[in-house]
């Protein structure tokens, strides 16, 4: 009976001891996680090795492009501020060119370096988890241990012990192997949530993929918009200084007869309604506006400072990216103030709405209201238009586009403020 007692003694050390041995190799296990990862991002790991390479190949790249970029952009700003000569037009045109391919390639750079990050952070999460995954498993299996470990009563562990002070010593022992599972659930958590942290920067990384190329994109209409107008500059002058000096004459002396003719209908037209007692605009008082196309990507600013025509004269209108023909809506319900239509020159619509403020469409092909008609928030009042030789098109134009402005009491003021 006591060889037995001494068996069972022996038995229940041993797995003691297993239990403890276990759980200070699941410790040093859970703690060292992110540190073998570390390790594995040094290169040992072949294909993170590879990723990390190529990582700061490109990292390297995007430095020496922006350099580049940033290089033009110095040139661009030194023509901005000599004269404006037919020379130094098309020279500064040709670097806003070389500089948007440039953009061009940082953007491709770009788009392969975020790549190459969700690739690498795709990696380590799926270490991560099946690192979690054995030390779940093995949390499970110590736990099972210290289960079947405690189901004795504390009269059973009295019994098996030869002395009270054994008796003493393993349970507090046992109470010690408790403890040491709670610190590993903790670190297991703090592993789990750091995991949790680096789905979380992949979902970000996949966002900034998706804008980087939208950037893409918009650069390359960015590059078409800057050769059509080298070209349509090209094409006016022949790069014949005398010619290009009168193109600007003409381009600024419409400009100037557009603006005023703006402004003096609008207030002719207010005026009458007055007159005639009128109160539809003020009923419409606070109304709002909506886009005139489902478009809502701009592609020159208010008073862009980027502009290629700028020199000619400001840019008082958003320019809005649609395709030649696509249907224009009025933005708010009013009465037409203008339809002008300038044949293969710039046609536009004007309506006034409440508040003093009123719209201006530009450049479009197709004109389908009349002049002091009333239209309502949505409706279609023309079409598109601004590619180069084509109806309502104008002189100089960079592409299929719609100008809107937005005016109060005749000033042109930014429409992206007035837009929702």
């Amino acid at each position: 009976m006591i060889d037995m007692q001494n068996k069972q003694k022996v038995a229940h050390r041993i797995l003691t001891a297993c239990i403890a041995l276990f759980g200070a190799a699941f410790l040093l296990s859970a703690a060292g996680v992110t540190f073998a990862q570390d390790q594995g991002a040094t290169g040992k790991d072949p294909e993170i090795q590879d990723i990390a390479q190529q990582l700061k190949d490109q990292r390297k790249a995007i430095e020496e492009i922006q350099k580049r970029v940033d290089e033009y952009e110095g040139r661009i700003q030194a023509k901005r501020n000599e004269s404006l000569t037919i020379r130094n037009q098309l020279d500064g045109l040709g670097d806003q060119i070389d500089q948007t391919k440039l953009r061009l390639e940082l953007s491709r750079r770009e788009i392969a370096e975020t790549n190459l990050e969700i690739a690498e952070n795709e990696n380590r999460i799926k270490d991560k988890e099946a690192e979690i995954g054995g030390q779940q498993e093995r949390l499970s299996e110590f736990v099972r241990l210290l289960y079947q470990h405690g189901q004795k009563t504390p009269v059973e562990i009295l019994l098996a012990n030869n002395a009270f002070s054994e008796f003493f010593d393993e349970t507090q022992y046992l109470e010690a192997i408790e403890g040491d599972v709670s610190i590993i659930l903790k670190k297991l958590k703090a592993v789990r949530e750091k995991l949790e942290q680096e789905k979380r920067d992949l979902e970000a990384k996949r966002m900034e993929l998706q804008e980087l190329q939208s950037q893409l994109e918009s650069n390359q209409v960015v590059l078409e918009e800057q050769v059509t107008v080298k070209n349509v500059i090209l094409s006016a002058t022949q790069a014949d200084e005398e010619k290009f000096q009168a193109l600007l004459s003409q381009v600024r002396a419409e400009q100037a007869q557009i603006n005023n003719d703006i402004i003096s209908l609008e207030r002719a037209l207010r005026e009458r309604l007055a007159a005639s007692g009128d109160k539809t605009l003020s009923e419409l008082s606070g109304q709002g506006f909506i886009w005139p196309v489902a478009s809502r990507t701009v592609t020159a600013q208010f008073h862009d400072p980027d502009y290629p025509f700028r020199r000619y004269f400001e840019h008082p209108a958003i320019d809005i990216r649609a395709k030649q023909g696509t249907p224009v809506a009025a933005i708010g319900s009013g009465y037409v103030s203008r339809a002008f239509d300038g044949g293969l020159g710039y046609s536009y619509i004007s309506i006034i709405h409440a508040d003093g403020l009123s719209s201006v469409y530009g450049h479009v092909s197709c004109i389908l209201v009349q002049e002091d008609e009333y239209v309502v928030q949505g409706q279609v009042i023309g079409c598109s238009g601004a590619t180069p030789g084509t109806p309502g098109a104008g002189r100089l134009t960079t592409g299929p586009h719609l100008h809107l402005e937005i005016r109060l009491n005749g000033i042109p003021v930014n429409p992206v403020n007035y837009l929702p």
